[in-house]
């Protein structure tokens, strides 16, 4: 079989699994829409790329009324941006308590469903608190790329049962392509912390060789013996010089 044979061979098998199409619903057929088009921004910073992922994801999946967006940071449960009035105050419910279902998505890398918060039993103080909040049913999903837990994605509705699997697979899909954005604005934002900080080191040993006529290496251990004198991070020692024209006093 020649390679133009293999790939028209390919093709046509992808075409074939593309046929399913033609039985999806408007409401399923524009969800996936919005997830071929969601998440392309202009700007890659990570606060944009958070703002886009949950602008979208009510869109990406219509039985979802609101949503909230959490990062794993170490061990550390992070709330980072909702939309609606209900999800800060679970969110803060759960950090506080060390416990929930956002903080046990993003965890266990494993798809959370609540059906019914009135009946649920998991995380009572949690159920309860959203059905006074009037949320009746929750669906989290981690975001991941390879083995790299970043948080989850959670998705409440106003009425018990409103995740069907349709919706499931809906937020799982799209929650695979917010982990891809996200991993790369934070890989962005790591680099522009970085340059930032490469900047700053370079303009206080800048001042620190003016001042006393020393040379680039020189003014660098100064500024490191600066920084283990006053258990500081050497970033923040260059911040101050370059600030100021002064060491910290020590």
């Amino acid at each position: 079989m020649t390679q133009m044979e293999y790939e028209d061979q390919h093709m046509v098998a992808a075409l074939s699994e593309l046929d399913g199409l033609d039985v999806l619903d408007d409401v399923t057929f524009g969800a996936l829409h919005v997830l071929c088009r969601a998440l392309h921004v202009n700007d890659p910073s990570l606060a944009v790329t958070l703002e886009a992922i949950l602008t979208s994801a009510t869109v990406a999946v219509p039985a979802a009324d609101h949503a909230g967006l959490n990062l794993l940071i170490g061990r550390n449960f992070q709330p980072q941006a909702t939309i609606g009035a209900a999800p800060p105050k679970l969110d803060a419910l759960q950090q506080r308590n060390g416990t929930g279902p956002c903080i046990d998505a993003s965890r266990e890398q494993d798809t959370i469903e609540v059906t019914d918060m009135r009946t649920d039993t998991r995380w009572p103080e949690f159920a309860h608190a959203a059905v006074e909040l009037g949320v009746h049913s929750m669906l989290c999903v981690p975001l991941w790329v390879d083995e790299r837990r970043l948080g989850s994605l959670s998705l409440y509705a106003g009425s018990p049962a409103a995740f069907d699997g349709n919706a499931r697979r809906l937020a799982e899909l799209y929650a695979t392509h917010a982990a891809l954005a996200l991993l790369e604005a934070q890989r962005a934002e790591q680099m522009q912390r970085a340059i930032a900080s490469r900047d700053l080191i370079g303009q206080a040993k800048g001042v620190l060789m003016c001042r006393h006529h020393i040379t680039a290496e020189q003014a660098f251990d100064v500024l490191k013996r600066a920084s283990q004198v006053h258990n500081r991070k050497l970033v923040d020692i260059a911040e101050t010089v370059a600030g100021t024209g002064e060491l910290p006093a020590e």
